[in-house]
Parts: structure tokens; sequence; C-alpha cells
């Protein structure tokens, strides 16, 4: 079987990012009020740099559209800038909620297939910060 020349690697890891951008904004979302560049920095600092979006205004606008956010308020900045700040909607937290359910159901399932009765996964390595 022939990999995707060489690109299978970086090819999955983004399509596991655009497969779980979503739920990983809702569920910043969930603990407080942010604004877009407060989003891409907290993903790059809570996940020790494993995730990052380069441009957060697409997951936000499909967000918004679905009806998981809004654009709650805008607030002035330090620097004087205005920055337009997002909140997650009651249907965002139920929303969330299912993601969470079905990333753990899929999550465990492929932890299952990958120790096959081991009591660990011995491929795994530490790796450096992307």
């Amino acid at each position: 079987m022939e990999l995707n020349k060489g690109n299978s690697s970086p090819g999955m890891e983004d399509n596991l990012k655009k497969a779980v951008t979503e739920m990983v904004v809702l569920s910043l979302l969930d603990g407080e009020d942010m604004y877009a560049n407060q989003i891409t920095q907290s993903l790059e600092k809570y996940s020790d740099g494993a995730v990052s979006i380069v441009f957060p205004y697409s997951a936000l606008y499909r967000l918004i559209s679905a009806g998981y956010i809004w654009e709650a308020y805008k607030k002035t900045a330090p620097d004087g800038r205005r920055r337009q700040y997002y909140q997650i909607t009651e249907q965002g937290r139920e929303y969330l909620g299912e993601l969470q359910d079905v990333y753990t159901r899929f999550t465990g399932g492929v932890d299952r297939v990958l120790l096959r009765g081991e009591d660990k996964i011995r491929w795994i390595k530490p790796h450096s910060a992307i």
C-alpha cells in the first residue's frame, strides 16, 4: 500500500486538527469569553504547542452560523484596539457535550485497538512541540 508520497503524517495531523477544532474552541469558550487571538494563544498554551489554529475566523464563523457561539461584546484592549469577544450559547454547550462523547468513544476505541491487551502502547515516543 502506498502512503501519501511521504506526506501521510502531516496529512493525518491536518485531518485530526480539522476534526477537533470546533470541540476545542467550544471547550475554551465554555470556560470564559475570549477574542480570536486569545483563543489561538490558549490552544497553543494548554496543548504545549501541539494544537494551533492559524486562522481561527473560519471556525468561529462556522460556529456562529450554526448558533453555537455568538459575538457577545467588544472591549478595548490596553493597546487601544477593540476586541470582539465570543461567547458559547446553550446550544453550543449541548453540541460540545455531543462532540466530547463522540471523541471519547472514538479515541477509546482507537486506544483499545492499539493496545490489544497490552498494558501500554510501546511505540509512543515523547515528542517535542510542533
